[in-house]
């Protein structure tokens, strides 16, 4: 049977090849040429009067926009060729001491036009659209992105250097786009006061950069056009010059109320509370909020994790999103460069609270084990004097209650403090260089934790060079005191072109996962990148080369990862499709985590091999099949097979499926002192989602995602005690007596959601969550799912409204 479906597998992944030779490539005619500018251009804007009449409608017909400078000649940089666009489009700026106005003239056949709806912020879907990157420090230190899709749905953030975007902000600013007769247009207009800025005595300057996605193509066109594999970005817009901004104070209140129903405990639950934004000047922010209750408006994904390293589930929380970037210490903090290590993780305040001191025989219900622990309050506050950046956060729990054997049981809540200071500069022949410090504190009765770090970043003139790093110190009543220091070099000699070198040191006392996240310690490691782009091959439209080699020691020395090599390839065809491939070779190596401290075993030679196929996601219906093979640690091989679709009947209406199967026939878990066993495993994962938005602004939307493993036990081993250092490969043995039998698990995550963005930061949402946790003895899967949908450890209905009030 598996050879039946590895063949099936392979001829469809054949499918497109046979059928290279027909597809051709885009040639569209060149209307214009592209312009060379720089952080060296400087671009006077028109201020227009304060009371000047403009309808936000999307369409460009007001007197404002007639007579105003239109800048032209937008690059194609999705693939990097930096050829003229085939299609023009005109910008047009101008301000007043309100905010910015952005007007956007896109020229397209009203025949390829792709308009699709979703929720705010998605970044993932193709469709038309158009983005403005404001760098409003004026010196490539920070900055803000705000993006419009042909239907008017809005997405923002924030940007750091060069090119760390990110979705962690939503601002009160206002947009729409409409449908022309020679394609659609689009308008911004971004108040000032939702930017931070330099505080200016006169005159001041603002980078400014234009992004224009084309779907039907799928490209990305920009002014200036700055090549994706480009490491100078932010700091090399172009400038436009302002007279005289310096906008007034400015407040917003958000009073919240909250009912949450909880169906299992038949009781509801009822919270009041207000957020607070104050900026009294251009360079300072403060934002609190009282007695919140963030609700489970987003779901996490479902991960089934049985090893000893934690699962990173991101922040969600809009308020501990906003104004988070000038606590990100380097890029390791959003995984992007190296292994995630990150010294703020705000997914820490109201989580689950610490474990409280029970009696012998004692023990929290499963439910009370995933209870998270209530906020009283937190406040933050950000500015900047000079070329100097600050924040302070601040975050204090309420006490978190358990019955336990008829017995009322309290524990107390975690307060949270974290400090920020960074100096930035351009100086010293330096695109960019910073220095920085930051340091947290979780107090708690039972134990506190300290953690202080000192950061740096370097951008040599042209990018070729980039260092960025930090030294790190943590301290806690629990482990002591510990040391650990990363850098990470990257070298870029010309386009499509990037070699990283990723070092880092953790000593076996560091930990920073109070209040930040590391996946371990007791390491020194050395990872090396390379990227290759190359574009315009004829037979395909791009591919992207990144092979790999990786070593890990741990301080013990014993090899604990090395991958010698890993390569990647992404190849878009000229059809748009993409094929996606992997080979992975890993040495053998010793595990000294997943014993739980019972020992460190060795891991067999093992060698992995994927391959998938998506096809063009601009057409209304779209899907992707992919084929994986991996060699389990101690013996075995897993295959797993993975199928998606996607299909856009409307604009406004999408269907998503996800369904993966895993065969494993070695799935090594450790069963409790020297013990192991290896099972045979099939593991499904499904993820579905239906979406309707009645408009830009109100969303309807049904979410299942289920995990569901049989695991029946095959083959025992035993890791014998005292190994000699370089010989401790597990042995096998018969049956041992710690073997819990065979087992399934089945995790659930089902959600019906309704939100209506009443106004810019303002919402209703109606949200019911379903979850479950279960596992057990050997069921069949459609019995596991069954019991999870009767058992849920979560069924709560969440009503929440929210409302922005102020300047």
């Amino acid at each position: 049977m598996r050879s039946i479906v590895h063949l099936t597998i392979a001829g469809l992944l054949a499918i497109p090849f046979s059928q290279l030779a027909a597809a051709q490539p885009i040639n569209a005619a060149a209307t214009e040429t592209v312009p060379r500018l720089g952080a060296e251009t400087r671009l006077p804007l028109q201020r227009l009067s304060d009371d000047i009449d403009i309808r936000l409608d999307g369409n460009l017909d007001d007197s404002a926009w007639q007579g105003l400078t239109g800048y032209t000649g937008f690059g194609v940089v999705e693939p990097e060729t930096l050829a003229p666009a085939p299609y023009r489009t005109r910008l047009r700026v101008f301000y007043n001491d309100r905010g910015i106005y952005i007007g956007v003239d896109m020229e397209q056949p009203s025949d390829t036009l792709v308009r699709r709806i979703t929720a705010r912020d998605n970044r993932e879907v193709n469709r038309d659209r158009v983005s403005i990157t404001l760098d409003s420090s004026g010196e490539g230190q920070y900055g803000y992105w705000v993006s419009l899709a042909l239907g008017d749905n809005q997405l923002d953030g924030t940007i750091l250097p060069e090119r760390q975007y990110n979705s962690q902000w939503d601002g009160a600013w206002y947009g729409a786009t409409s449908e022309t007769a020679n394609g659609w247009s689009a308008e911004f207009y971004i108040p000032w006061g939702q930017l931070a800025m330099p505080s200016r005595d006169e005159d001041r300057e603002i980078g400014f950069y234009a992004e224009r996605v084309v779907a039907h193509l799928n490209q990305n066109w920009s002014w200036p056009a700055i090549a994706k594999s480009d490491p100078v970005f932010l700091s090399n817009f172009p400038r436009m010059q302002l007279d005289g901004v310096n906008p007034t104070q400015q407040w917003s209140l958000f009073p919240s109320v909250a009912s949450t129903y909880d169906e299992i405990d038949s009781e509801w639950r009822h919270r009041t509370g207000a957020d607070i934004f104050w900026r009294p000047s251009t360079n300072f922010q403060m934002t609190a909020t009282i007695n919140p209750d963030f609700g489970s408006a987003e779901a996490d994904d479902v991960v089934v994790n049985l090893t000893a390293s934690e699962t990173f589930f991101p922040e969600k929380r809009l308020f501990f999103q906003e104004g988070q970037e000038i606590f990100n210490v380097t890029s390791r903090a959003n995984g992007s460069s190296g292994k995630r290590f990150t010294i703020l993780n705000t997914r820490r305040i109201g989580g689950r609270p610490r474990s409280p001191d029970l009696d012998p025989g004692e023990s929290l219900t499963a439910r009370q084990r995933i209870t998270n622990a209530d906020l009283i309050g937190a406040v933050k506050a950000t500015g900047q004097l000079g070329r100097v950046r600050y924040g302070l956060l601040s975050a204090v729990e309420d006490e978190t209650r358990y019955n336990v054997g008829g017995q009322r049981i309290e524990q107390e809540g975690r307060d949270f403090t974290a400090f920020r200071v960074l100096y930035e500069d351009a100086a010293g022949g330096a695109a960019y260089r910073g220095l920085g410090y930051i340091g947290t504190l979780v107090a708690h009765p039972d134990s506190d934790a300290e953690v202080h770090a000192v950061d740096y970043r370097y951008l040599t003139q042209g990018g070729i060079w980039s260092f960025d790093g930090a030294v790190v110190t943590s301290d806690s009543d629990e482990n002591g005191q510990g040391y650990g220091t990363f850098t990470d070099i990257v070298y870029s000699p010309r386009q499509g072109f990037k070699h990283t070198l990723n070092l880092t040191y953790l000593d076996d006392t560091i930990d920073i996962n109070d209040f930040g996240y590391q996946d371990r310690n007791n390491v020194w490691e050395a990872w090396y990148r390379f990227e290759w782009i190359k574009t315009n091959l004829g037979w395909a439209r791009d591919i992207r080369v990144s092979p790999f080699l990786r070593y890990e020691e741990s301080l013990d020395g014993d090899r604990t990862n090395n991958a010698v090599p890993v390569i990647s390839t992404t190849i878009t065809l000229n059809n748009l499709d993409r094929v996606n491939l992997s080979f992975q070779h890993f040495p053998k190596r010793y595990d000294d985590l997943n014993s739980f401290g019972n020992g460190t075993f060795a891991t067999r030679e093992r060698l992995n091999a994927s391959a998938n196929y998506s096809t063009n996601t601009a057409l209304p219906f779209s899907w992707e099949i992919g084929f994986g093979r991996s060699e389990e640690f101690a013996s075995g091989d897993s295959y797993r097979y993975d199928l998606g679709m996607n299909w856009r009947p409307l604009p406004n209406i999408n269907f998503a499926a996800n369904v993966n199967y895993q065969d494993r026939d070695g799935w090594l878990l450790h069963q409790g002192g020297q013990n192991f066993t290896a099972f045979e495993t099939s593991q499904w994962e499904s993820n579905f989602r239906f979406e309707y938005y009645l408009t830009a602004k109100q969303q309807l939307s049904a979410g299942l995602q289920w995990v569901g493993i049989k695991a029946l036990g095959d083959r025992y081993f035993r890791l014998p005690a005292n190994a000699p250092t370089r010989n401790r490969d597990l042995i096998e043995v018969d049956q041992h007596s710690a073997t819990p039998g065979d087992f399934s698990i089945s995790q659930m995550n089902f959600q019906l959601r309704y939100r209506w963005e009443i106004a810019p930061l303002s919402d209703l949402f109606i949200v019911y969550n379903r979850n479950a946790n279960r596992r057990a003895g050997l069921f069949d899967f459609s019995d596991q799912f069954d019991d999870s949908w009767q058992n849920p450890l979560v069924s709560q209905l969440v009503i929440k409204l929210r409302y922005r009030l102020g300047t």
